[in-house]
């Protein structure tokens, strides 16, 4: 994700920068995408015209990039299978303002509300 220069996901700053072993080599892909979804405002779908319609996806966060993605990716035709033990959120404030609702909790409500139409969920060992 290129985030804008200040914000959680700056490619200039720590937070934003790839970690070290898992940096691109040379001669890889690389799709920096402005938004949530991973198809919008970026070349992806050009990248992935004429492969057998499956995505693996994996990410940070689950209830946000990786479920937008997933969605669109179904719009686009493409059916995906996430990588539960491969993607992760964060806590959030309950939007009335009554509590937090934890990450465990959101990652598995992303990940059955995916599973209700648009993905397969399985994990990293069962992909491979």
């Amino acid at each position: 994700h290129k985030g804008a220069a200040g914000g959680m996901f700056d490619r200039a700053q720590h937070r934003g920068a790839f970690i070290d072993m898992l940096a691109p080599v040379e001669g890889e892909i690389i799709i920096e995408k402005p938004r949530p979804n991973s198809f919008s405002g970026t070349d992806l779908a050009d990248h992935l015209q004429g492969m057998d319609g499956t995505l693996i996806v994996a990410g940070f966060m689950t209830h946000m990039c990786v479920s937008s993605t997933v969605r669109a990716g179904l719009d686009e035709g493409y059916l995906s299978i996430v990588a539960a033990d491969a993607c992760a959120t964060r806590d959030l404030p309950h939007p009335t303002g009554d509590g937090v609702i934890v990450a465990r909790s959101l990652h598995d409500a992303a990940l059955v509300a995916l599973s209700d139409r648009f993905a397969h969920i399985a994990t990293v060992d069962q992909i491979i």
